[in-house]
């Protein structure tokens, strides 16, 4: 859900200045008095339709006090005023285009996650303690998950990031220890594991996780147990719209990626009918709600969604069901979003079975394991990816080639932003000290960090915007920054 929104009256839409303290007025009768015929009340000041304060006193026809200068001068100052406003609150990179009920409301009566959150709680005078090393917690899908694959990377980017730290001096010459917790994916099983952090492993801050259920229950209960989470690869939308301040994710959400793809394939490739082929879980079903949407508000038609199930391999390896319902509809292009090993199965299948329709995907099938199974049949496939190397070279390559000898493989997405937020939240401790309050108030300031994979700029429920890219094989291998976008979000 992009932005929630309250149709105004018919007269909210009308700007009125309230002489005595100077505000918007959000009265319904800013324009027509109580027998509803032109005019202004007898109670109040307003400005009329020129720009003019207008004062009147029981009748009428009695002294009117015309303000027309200073009335035109606020009038064009609290104007422009609510322009910049609306330039910067598009909340999460939001074209105008695809704002819920764009066609029908010039401006919403009321936006959402667009004023800082705070914290306002005791704890920040608390004293530092005298610790041998300081913790550092980390909640990844390491085994027992479909999700290993993105989360093994992730650990080895944090453990870069604070061996890296140590050869510095650490903290104050004391050690960061990294505290590593699996996240299996059972439903409720995060919440035992941020409780663990918070009391018995008595860390400083959590990084992590990438399951949108299980992360979602973990920032529950770091809301309770007061952590700092900051969150380096759950891309749902929804994740930073619980208004819980605890909460910083440096990656772009699946939003803006799901922008980035709808406008390059309805406005750049000028496609008609898409279909979704998603996993059947809470991923699939959060990452792909705003093209649904979003395609309507295009004026195209709704997309028709295929899902698979995550045991696939059980139940149906070759997705003969989902095979036949695509040769069914013959749309002009699919959206798949899917993690990289059933991505890979999907595409081999939609190629075998003779459909040639263009492919586009999530940023998950940007891995080696996608272009291992797929083969010969992901060469054109086009994914949204939330930065391009080629860009920042300067700085992420040389964290690339330190990742590469020591891991023997290359980090892409995953492993680059677990780095960066490692970093950050080392950054923030450097700055607060040993104090969780503290920390996570540092953490509110870092409205923009330059890591190795670019510029993060937070919006205000401290959600990296930067912009994303797009991602295409070519000859085998990952192209970054093809296509050429026209727009990017």
């Amino acid at each position: 859900m992009a932005e929630v929104v309250i149709v105004p009256s018919r007269f909210e839409s009308e700007v009125a200045l309230d002489i005595k303290s100077i505000r918007l007025s959000e009265r319904n009768s800013l324009w027509y008095n109580r027998a509803n015929t032109p005019g202004v009340m007898n109670i109040d000041d307003h400005m009329n339709q020129h720009g003019c304060i207008i004062r009147e006193e029981g009748n009428p026809a009695m002294n009117r006090y015309h303000w027309c200068t200073w009335g035109v001068a606020i009038f064009m100052l609290i104007s422009f005023g609510v322009v910049g406003a609306e330039e910067a609150e598009n909340y999460g990179n939001t074209p105008d285009d695809l704002k819920p009920f764009a066609r029908f409301v010039e401006e919403p009566y009321k936006r959402f996650f667009t004023t800082p959150l705070e914290f306002t709680g005791p704890g920040k005078d608390k004293p530092e303690p005298d610790v041998e090393t300081v913790k550092i917690g980390l909640l990844a899908p390491l085994e027992r998950s479909h999700e290993s694959y993105l989360g093994l990377p992730m650990l080895y980017g944090v453990q870069m990031a604070l061996e890296e730290a140590n050869a510095a001096g650490g903290y104050h010459g004391k050690p960061f220890e990294l505290v590593v917790r699996n996240d299996t994916g059972l439903w409720g099983a995060s919440a035992n594991e941020i409780v663990g952090f918070s009391y018995d492993d008595k860390v400083w801050g959590v990084i992590g996780s990438i399951d949108g259920a299980n992360t979602h229950i973990a920032i529950r209960v770091a809301l309770k147990t007061e952590i700092p989470v900051i969150n380096v690869g759950d891309t749902d939308p929804t994740l930073v719209e619980t208004k819980i301040p605890w909460i910083f994710r440096n990656i772009p959400d699946d939003r803006q990626m799901i922008y980035t793809l709808a406008y390059y394939i309805y406005k750049q490739r000028g496609f008609e009918k898409v279909a979704i082929f998603r996993a059947d879980n809470r991923y699939g079903r959060f990452g792909v709600a705003e093209f649904r949407e979003g395609s309507v508000r295009l004026g195209k038609p709704a997309p028709i969604e295929i899902n698979y199930e995550i045991n696939y391999q059980r139940v149906n390896p070759n997705f003969d069901i989902q095979m036949k319902r695509l040769q069914h509809v013959q749309p002009d292009a699919i959206l798949l979003w899917a993690d990289a090993d059933a991505a890979g199965h999907i595409v081999e299948q939609i190629r075998q079975r003779g459909m040639q329709f263009p492919i586009f995907a999530c940023n998950r099938v940007v891995n080696p394991r996608f272009l291992e199974i797929a083969g010969d049949a992901a060469e054109g496939v086009v994914a949204a990816f939330p930065f391009d190397p080629d860009e920042i070279a300067a700085t992420y390559q040389p964290f690339e080639q330190r990742y590469y000898e020591q891991y023997g493989e290359k980090p892409y997405g995953f492993a680059a932003y677990a780095y960066d937020g490692a970093n950050m939240l080392i950054e923030a401790i450097r700055q607060a000290g040993l104090n969780r309050y503290r920390i996570r108030d540092a953490l509110a300031e870092m409205k923009s960090y330059h890591g190795v994979t670019g510029q993060v700029e937070m919006d205000d429920v401290y959600s990296n915007r930067s912009l994303v890219t797009a991602v295409t094989v070519r000859d085998g291998d990952f192209r970054f920054g093809e296509p050429k976008l026209e727009q990017r979000f």
